[in-house]
């Protein structure tokens, strides 16, 4: 009798799976790990993105004094041409500048007083890092255009308070505070700030400063404003650009992409000639653009662009050097450099000779008169385009004139009784002065008038006439009171656009104001304590030109201060 069988059943469910014993998951999760950590192990060492550990190169002007430390060493004085890697920190004295150039075409100016360290520098296959650190002072940072690197590359500089991410093809300046952008491809640099890691943007032609405290702030965006003239103007940066141009062969054009208009240009620059010579202040730089240009930048400028017409011009402030180097881009619509010329210009800085005094005396000669009024007159140097008398420039003298006179009166305040002094000079269409032609006016009701020998004793009253004061020479401090100068005509703000070839900038100052300054002239008709100021913006006084003309309108206290600095524009487009 067969017995049947019966098959033994497992207590639960049939479809109930063995679980992998524990072991067995600790041991993947092991090997996972061990993968992950020798795959970074393998990168590192360059296998995958083969990255490699690069020097940035440090260049010293002759002369100068720059102090290295070198894996965070001892500093010690640097030659030129040293080496510096991560880990490496560079330090410059007072009254001296050097350049770090980096692997990628990085180059970083780094003004006197300045600390920078390198924190990374390695060049990947696929991958590249640089990082550097400002912790005081202040560089003029520029990054090479995006087609001149291959690969991916992350660019960082930071300070103590903020961190910025650099893109391609930037301009920069920045502080342990402060961020100036001349220039960037795309939206901006990204910049977070250190104590609360908020992050925003900042633009082309912006410029961002964090006041002491100013971390706390919910929206930073209220410190982000428009680029600042000055900061433009300044002499770092001109002197920044023009080493960072040198690097370049000018008279030369580069062409990327397949961007053409009909006879087959991208950019073209009809001016100015290449090697030509320039004897004013300023240079039109112009030309024509294709179809698929947006913007043209000029040394870090963004020109007038006309897209009907294809062209583009941009009246160019050039700075102190006898050689300049002119770099115009032409930008596509996503911020890409597409094609770039260079032209090189020599500028004439020799000044004019200088003006001749005919009467009532010649140059450096005495003369005595009874009159309280008097007219001293004489002959222009060639090339003059204005006369100076001590501190005021002859309204009624215009370029091309071959005479010039000036009335001495003591209903005008510049004649006194006693001895008065004359300081006559010339200024050409570059700016520059010439030398001082003097004459010596001695008013004295009793006298008879005349030329007086060099052995006639001089009365013991004396009052001189107030000599030309150089706004150079006077104090450079931080306005004491900003905000007080407050523009009022053509416009109040801080540009405005004309069609006329005269304009009256008229604004109000503070009651302790005791001279104003306007791009380096003293307002003579100013009297101190006057609470208003006014200054002729004219094409026949050669103080307009066409395109954007900034004036730096400064006050100043008794003891030569700064009280308020602003810089309002006039855009002239006759």
């Amino acid at each position: 009798m067969m017995q049947s069988r019966h098959r033994r059943r497992r207590h639960g469910s049939e479809t109930e799976k063995r679980k992998p014993p524990i072991r067995l998951i600790a041991s993947a999760i092991l090997l996972v790990m061990l993968f992950v950590a020798g795959k970074k192990t393998l990168e590192w060492f360059g296998v995958g993105n083969a990255r490699r550990s690069t020097a940035a190169v440090l260049s010293i002007d002759p002369g100068g004094i720059v102090s290295v430390s070198v894996d965070g060493g001892a500093m010690k004085r640097a030659e030129t041409d040293v080496k510096l890697y991560a880990g490496d920190s560079v330090v410059t004295s007072p009254r001296n500048t050097a350049q770090v150039d980096l692997f990628d075409g990085t180059s970083i100016r780094m003004d006197e007083s300045t600390q920078l360290n390198i924190i990374k520098s390695f060049e990947g296959q696929e991958q590249s890092t640089l990082s550097v650190e400002l912790p005081e002072g202040g560089v003029w940072l520029a990054t090479p255009k995006l087609s001149s690197f291959s690969g991916a590359i992350t660019r960082i500089i930071s300070t103590p308070y903020i961190s910025a991410t650099i893109p391609s093809q930037s301009e920069i300046v920045i502080t342990p505070r402060s961020l100036a952008v001349f220039a960037a491809d795309g939206l901006g640099l990204p910049v977070t700030i250190a104590e609360n890691g908020q992050s925003i943007i900042i633009g082309e032609g912006q410029q961002f400063t964090l006041p002491p405290g100013g971390e706390q702030e919910a929206d930073l965006y209220v410190y982000r404003n428009p680029l600042d003239a000055q900061q433009m103007l300044s002499e770092f940066v001109e002197q920044s650009r023009a080493r960072y141009g040198s690097i370049q062969k000018p008279g030369t054009s580069t062409t990327v992409g397949n961007t053409a208009i009909a006879d087959g240009v991208i950019l073209e620059v009809t001016a100015p000639d290449e090697g030509s010579t320039i004897d004013t202040a300023t240079l039109e730089v112009k030309g024509r653009i294709g179809s698929d240009v947006e913007k043209v930048r000029i040394n870090g400028y963004l020109a007038d662009v006309n897209v009907a017409a294809q062209t583009f011009n941009e009246e160019l402030a050039l700075p102190e050097e006898d050689d300049i180097n002119i770099t115009i881009e032409a930008i596509d619509s996503n911020g890409v450099v597409i094609a770039e010329s260079l032209r090189s210009v020599h500028r004439d800085r020799k000044p004019p000779e200088a003006p001749t005094i005919l009467s009532p005396a010649t140059n450096g000669q005495t003369y005595m008169t009874n009159q309280q009024e008097l007219a001293i007159a004489g002959k222009a140097p060639e090339g003059a385009v204005g006369i100076i008398v001590n501190d005021y420039r002859l309204q009624l003298f215009e370029p091309g004139d071959t005479d010039w006179s000036y009335l001495a009166n003591t209903k005008y305040d510049n004649m006194h009784i006693g001895t008065n002094v004359y300081e006559v000079v010339a200024i050409n269409r570059g700016g520059y002065r010439s030398d001082v032609a003097t004459i010596t006016i001695i008013l004295n009701p009793d006298a008879e008038p005349g030329v007086l020998p060099d052995s006639t004793p001089q009365p013991d009253s004396v009052t001189p006439t107030p000599t030309t004061q150089e706004e150079s020479n006077l104090p450079k401090n931080a306005p004491t009171n900003p905000g007080s100068i407050v523009i009022t005509a053509p416009a109040s703000g801080t540009e405005y656009t004309t069609k006329n070839v005269e304009n009256l900038i008229e604004g109000t100052v503070p009651t302790q104001t005791y001279s104003v300054w306007v791009n380096g002239y003293r307002l003579r008709l100013y009297e101190p304590g006057k609470t208003f100021f006014n200054y002729i913006a004219s094409v026949e006084l050669n103080t307009l030109k066409r395109g954007r003309n900034p004036y730096r309108i400064t006050i100043r206290a008794e003891d030569g201060s700064i009280i308020d600095e602003l810089t309002y524009v006039l855009n002239f487009q006759p």
